[in-house]
């Protein structure tokens, strides 16, 4: 029953210190919410090109180009069983060569066409290592493979995840210091009653408890005004997005799409925590008891 008065007192505490910050609640909510809209939105956009290069990737093939003399359906079977080879497809040279005499004026001459396999693989990273070890089968003849498209798409992914760290971390640092800073005047503003309480005994967390608190309220008004403008901006430009760019680009719309709910859960997870964690931060650095 102590224990809920205490919490109680606290809160009362909290609400207290919110009515005397007065306007400044607002120039950090506000400034704080512009940070944590960057944040969402530069995260959502990674995760959304991610998963568009990835549905590109997923759809990179190799084509391997068989022996005379070996059973394309044997040879598929066993390619098949390497890691990261989602499916193999097989073109008997005979239907190659009846689509080109249907699409090309050919002489009349034997067949010169190999049996192929058209080969997918589960992601961009394995189209390299997929092709060294089709080169020890010794029923391939030949592969082919876009090298220069699979390299720069890793380096895409590899780009978007350095530059979505190093953002998060600026932008992370910079929160810290906004609500250190409002939480630092807050404790400036009563440090005469901070100190008389901390004379007669009272508990670390009663004094600290309502600052902590502050910046967690901070934290969660900039995050649900962050989330709330990054839900608008996702439902205004999803149509254009859909109908414009998924109309002649071949790739999984569900790339697009995943991005957005983690996004709003991080952005609110991250705003609380930075706010609760600046606050915890500023108020045992200048206070001591």
């Amino acid at each position: 029953m102590r224990n809920i008065r205490i919490f109680l007192r606290v809160l009362r505490e909290t609400t207290i210190g919110l009515k005397r910050s007065g306007w400044s609640n607002w120039l950090v909510i506000s400034i704080l919410a512009v940070a944590l809209t960057i944040f969402g939105g530069v995260l959502q956009t990674t995760m959304a090109i991610k998963g568009v290069v990835s549905s590109w990737g997923s759809q990179l093939e190799i084509s391997a180009y068989l022996k005379d003399g070996f059973d394309p359906q044997k040879v598929a079977r066993n390619v098949s069983q390497l890691p990261d080879v989602q499916l193999v497809e097989i073109v008997p040279k005979e239907v190659a060569w009846a689509e080109m005499q249907t699409n090309y004026k050919v002489a009349a001459l034997n067949n010169p066409l190999p049996n192929t396999l058209h080969i997918k693989l589960a992601n961009v990273q394995a189209v390299e290592k997929t092709a060294d070890k089709l080169k020890t089968f010794s029923s391939i003849e030949h592969i082919r493979f876009p090298l220069k498209v699979a390299r720069n798409l890793n380096k895409v992914r590899q780009f978007l995840e350095i530059a979505g760290f190093v953002i998060t971390g600026a932008l992370s640092a910079a929160t810290l210091v906004v609500i250190g800073n409002t939480i630092h005047l807050v404790i400036q503003s009563r440090q005469r009653e901070i100190e008389i309480l901390s004379l007669t005994g009272v508990s670390p967390w009663y004094i600290k408890g309502p600052l902590i608190l502050q910046g967690a309220s901070y934290g969660m008004g900039a995050a649900l005004i962050a989330s709330a403008f990054l839900f608008g901006l996702h439902a205004y430009m999803d149509p254009y997005i859909h109908e414009q760019l998924l109309s002649f680009l071949p790739m999984n719309s569900t790339g697009l799409d995943a991005g957005l709910l983690p996004t709003l859960v991080v952005v609110l997870t991250l705003g609380v925590a930075v706010g609760a964690g600046g606050s915890a931060w500023t108020s045992g650095r200048f206070i001591k008891i």
